[in-house]
């Protein structure tokens, strides 16, 4: 292989990770969404310190589509933190494939 078609194919190579990169990061921006008492919230670390931090069991958060949604601190709390552990969990071990794939 000529030393020009290698530059190419490692450029290739490179944009193609960037590609799937950017790719896997879209979806598991989605995937971050969960449902709760009827709204549809985006979890992230921000909501997730909110919640924990709120002195108050019952409180109202708006959801995604701008909808006050009564919660249970707690419950919410709970479940929130394993979906985004969950999804946080397979977004590494995906970013870590698609890493694999890269340097074969």
């Amino acid at each position: 292989m000529s030393e020009i078609n290698q530059i190419v194919e490692e450029i290739r190579l490179a944009t193609d990770f960037q590609i799937n990169k950017r790719i896997l990061r879209e979806k598991i921006q989605t995937d971050l969404h969960m449902t709760h008492n009827g709204g549809m919230f985006k979890i992230t670390p921000e909501l997730l310190a909110f919640v924990q931090t709120w002195p108050v069991e019952e409180l109202y958060i708006e959801d995604i589509y701008q909808n006050p949604v009564q919660i249970n601190r707690q419950v919410f709390l709970i479940t929130a933190q394993q979906h985004y552990q969950t999804v946080m969990n397979r977004w590494h071990h995906e970013y870590e494939d698609i890493k694999k794939i890269r340097k074969i």
